[in-house]
């Protein structure tokens, strides 16, 4: 039933949450580090979903269920490994629509993964790629939107989306060449040009509709 498999795979997001609190307060694990930690886990935690769900309705709920955990804990001032940070962000509160996105394009595409499976990835893994190459090789710092990004994470972006979309394709899903440099190129300047967290957006609404325009 899928409500048992709500129950698991809220039991998934809480260990790790669980684990990116015990990270801060225990070992002392800045804020950024245990922010991307719980990013990232979230992310490849949500690639399970179509395995899970058949329906959407479960994973509007799902997201609902931590969206509001999300605004609840900052408002008594918990989950501090995800809220501590002194810029202004809504990424926490972005990223479960972005998974709701994601799996609605999965849902209109009849059920083609790679339209849940790309999106995801890219808001998981190469969105936290360009802030840590970023943060420590930025090259040259680029001021957007009151905010200061760089070259070195827009090229971090770049080849690690290069790099997913690589395995996937020798994972046997059905990616063009030019696709590929094209949904790099798009998706790293959504981020670049994404202020605030709403890169949580951008990022995978722009890699979906990429892949709807080349038609895959």
């Amino acid at each position: 039933m899928e409500i048992i498999s709500l129950i698991k795979l809220s039991a998934m997001f809480l260990g790790a949450f669980g684990i990116g609190e015990i990270l801060y307060h225990y070992f002392h694990v800045e804020v950024e580090i245990t922010r991307k930690w719980s990013h990232i886990s979230a992310g490849l935690i949500s690639l399970l979903f179509p395995y899970f769900f058949k329906d959407i309705q479960w994973v509007i709920l799902l997201c609902l269920l931590f969206a509001v955990i999300l605004a609840v804990s900052k408002k008594i001032n918990q989950l501090q490994s995800i809220h501590k940070v002194e810029r202004t962000t809504y990424g926490s509160y972005l990223f479960p629509l972005a998974v709701i996105i994601s799996f609605a394009a999965f849902q209109w595409k009849n059920h083609q993964y790679l339209y849940f499976y790309l999106p995801v990835l890219h808001l998981a893994i190469c969105d936290l790629s360009a802030a840590l190459v970023g943060k420590r090789y930025p090259l040259k710092k680029i001021k957007i939107h009151k905010e200061h990004k760089s070259l070195g994470g827009f090229l971090a972006f770049l080849v690690t989306s290069l790099f997913l979309q690589l395995v996937l394709l020798l994972l046997g899903f059905q990616i063009p060449l030019v696709f590929m440099f094209s949904c790099a190129i798009i998706a790293a300047f959504a981020e670049l040009f994404s202020p605030k967290g709403f890169d949580n957006i951008t990022i995978p609404l722009t890699v979906v509709i990429v892949m709807h325009l080349f038609q895959l």
